[in-house]
């Protein structure tokens, strides 16, 4: 049976595809399988799996802590049990190496039944949206730096180091070309003034009824961070990250607490946004003009495009300089981000009871709605090793807690008067980069 295998881009709209997904499979009697489609797992698992193959795991430590290779294992057999045309869509695969992505296409089929779909946007409006997607993991490079690490010859691979293997548009498609051959594998250019696009673009590829996919009414805004918002959650990364703050506690407080908070129930149009410095854009532009012409190249050797590559090349509106990061934030701001943490953490749910009854801010089952299920294997299904690895697991949990605690109070005291708050912003080192999802349900944990 065929299988389609979306690799997204980050930020191209992957989470929307697989939110219309979810939804159209529990509004339908019989589910996906009434249009002769499946996908296996949830979007979550399938996340995960991703991370699986490609030996990632999540946090600001996550090259050290792999996701198993199970997870990824598990997948494939559900791919290869399910019927009709089956589709797995994660948006991580856009970063596997050429040996990676030939070994996910041979375990999902035979090569000649997978079809890859790769969904892109300007570079230019890329950027800011990547950039913020980081602050949600915990990075600490104010932007304009965070810029000019990413746009120097060579780039700074070591500031986020996932953002070229994602974004380097030209290199994912000839990766996959070679993974797949041209001829299976479809790039879409998303274009701003048709946002229909996307959705006909999938009711296609999955031979689904025109009209069938829409937008999730009530789903999340996921809207774009104000310049004030940003700095605000930049500097509490880096008091954070200065205390070695634990990446589990940032991911349920922080992410999924006080920014989700903040940006689901204030408005987009408050505040400042950020904006691109205009040298930063020109030479965003200069890439994606490289970018446009790999895509001709293949589509003349079989690649399929769907959409105008011309607007790959888009600039917008720009600062002419970089512009001082605000120092002071509005007060409904500040209120919902100490509102977030209280909350999650007294309930395990962004948002208090009361707004929950009422319908306010996220839909049950994402990651700010409720604490994720921890998955739970019954003890009689272990054998004795992998009981003596949990054990030891644990003792090694309690260890680093009581090392962490000391080392804590030690830098506390050697700190004590030395370091004035704008010296301590300026200690910044670069973020081991945290594979998040591109939205709220973008993150595996």
């Amino acid at each position: 049976m065929p299988t389609l295998l979306h690799i997204g881009a980050p930020k191209t709209g992957t989470t929307a595809i697989q939110v219309a997904l979810e939804d159209l499979k529990t509004r339908t009697p019989g589910g996906l399988a009434t249009y002769g489609l499946d996908m296996p797992g949830t979007p979550l698992e399938q996340a995960r799996a991703a991370l699986a193959v490609l030996g990632q795991g999540v946090g600001w430590q996550a090259g050290q802590h792999p996701l198993s290779d199970r997870r990824w294992t598990r997948l494939v057999a559900q791919v290869q049990a399910a019927e009709g045309l089956r589709l797995v869509s994660s948006e991580y695969l856009c970063e596997a190496s050429e040996e990676v992505a030939r070994r996910i296409v041979g375990d999902l089929d035979h090569p000649g039944e997978v079809r890859v779909v790769l969904t892109l946007r300007p570079l230019t409006r890329i950027m800011p949206s990547a950039w913020q997607q980081y602050l949600k993991s915990g990075h600490q490079l104010p932007y304009d730096k965070w810029c000019r690490a990413m746009l120097a010859s060579p780039p700074k691979r070591g500031v986020t180091p996932s953002f070229w293997r994602r974004h380097d548009q030209a290199a994912v498609l000839r990766r996959w070309a070679a993974a797949v051959g041209p001829e299976r594998l479809t790039t879409v250019i998303l274009d701003p003034a048709d946002r229909g696009l996307l959705m006909r673009t999938f009711d296609d590829l999955l031979k689904l009824p025109k009209g069938t996919l829409t937008g999730v009414a009530g789903g999340r805004e996921n809207r774009s961070m104000s310049a004030a918002e940003t700095e605000l959650f930049r500097r509490l990364n880096v008091q954070l990250r200065e205390r070695d703050f634990p990446w589990k506690e940032y991911s349920d407080l922080i992410r999924y607490g006080s920014i989700l908070r903040t940006v689901e129930l204030l408005p987009s149009e408050d505040g400042t946004p950020v904006r691109t410095p205009d040298w930063a854009l020109s030479r965003a532009v200069e890439l994606a003009q490289g970018y446009r012409d790999t895509i001709s190249e293949l589509q003349k050797a079989g690649m399929t495009v769907i959409g105008d590559p011309e607007l790959l090349t888009e600039a917008y509106p720009g600062a002419d300089e970089a512009r001082p990061a605000p120092d002071l934030v509005p007060m409904d701001t500040a209120v919902q981000a100490i509102l977030g943490v209280v909350s999650r953490s007294s309930s395990g749910n962004a948002f208090f009871p009361d707004e929950v009854a009422e319908g306010v801010g996220e839909q049950e089952g994402l990651p700010g709605s409720a604490r994720v299920q921890k998955e739970v294997t019954a003890i009689e299904t272990l054998s004795a090793r992998e009981i003596s690895e949990v054990l030891a697991g644990r003792v090694r949990k309690g260890v680093r807690r009581r090392y962490r605690q000391e080392r804590q109070r030690l830098v506390r005291i050697a700190h004590r008067g030395r370091l004035t708050p704008q010296q301590e912003l300026d200690a910044l080192d670069p973020v081991e980069d945290e594979p998040g999802r591109s939205s709220s349900t973008d993150s595996p944990e």
